[in-house]
């Protein structure tokens, strides 16, 4: 799949960004997201948020500097909103509700951990989700889930998803059953982005739903 633009005038970028292409420069060298929307724009473009490498979706990026303060300032504020549709190796608590734990990042491993809220390197991480539908897979539950970040930390959905015990399908890095398989991709897709626009102050927003891979299961499910 190759990245697309969603939406484009002076100030501003949505673009969805393909499973397994880098958002930004890594040390792998290969060609990320923001490095091609700058060949394609011809200018320097200001990077607001990220996904991880694994994880497709929607992402905004500013055309100025203005804008890049003033979405910079949205997401901080809460006024970004970013919404994610999963599919997840079992069950959450309840059909609808709100993980709270305190996340770490190891800088070593590059991966994250529910720990102590005493832990002084700790940092509160909230998000919501609700149930939309289950189905049983090889003698699995899997469920497919929307959830909205309140906080915006290192690895959040997958690291909280699996600590209640519902891991992401298809992740390496934090559902111990694909650990050790061969090429699986993620089913983690930021398919919704919500703002203002940077100059005319109009609400916005931009959705495209996931259909590839394990999402395919529940493939117009909304």
């Amino acid at each position: 799949m190759e990245w697309k633009i969603l939406f484009e005038d002076e100030t501003m970028l949505v673009v969805r960004k393909p499973q397994g292409m880098p958002t930004q420069a890594d040390k792998t060298g290969d060609l990320d997201l923001l490095s091609a929307l700058e060949t394609y724009c011809e200018q320097s473009l200001g990077l607001i948020h990220r996904l991880d490498r694994p994880v497709g979706g929607l992402l905004v990026f500013a055309k100025t500097k203005v804008a890049e303060t003033d979405l910079v300032k949205q997401m901080q504020e809460g006024f970004l909103e970013k919404r994610y549709r999963a599919v997840l190796c079992g069950k959450l608590p309840e059909k609808k509700g709100t993980l709270m734990d305190y996340l770490k990042k190891n800088m070593r491993t590059n991966l994250s951990e529910v720990v102590s809220s005493k832990d002084r390197m700790a940092k509160k991480s909230i998000l919501h989700y609700e149930v939309l539908e289950t189905l049983t897979e090889e003698n699995q539950t899997l469920s497919y889930v929307e959830i909205q970040l309140e906080t915006g930390r290192h690895h959040q959905i997958r690291v909280q998803t699996s600590h209640a015990g519902a891991p992401i399908w298809g992740d390496k890095k934090y559902n111990p059953q694909f650990q050790r398989r061969g090429q699986t991709e993620i089913a983690l897709w930021a398919y919704a982005l919500k703002g203002k626009h940077p100059i005319t102050k109009k609400t916005w927003i931009f959705e495209e739903m996931p259909s590839e891979g394990a999402f395919r299961l529940f493939y117009g499910k909304r």
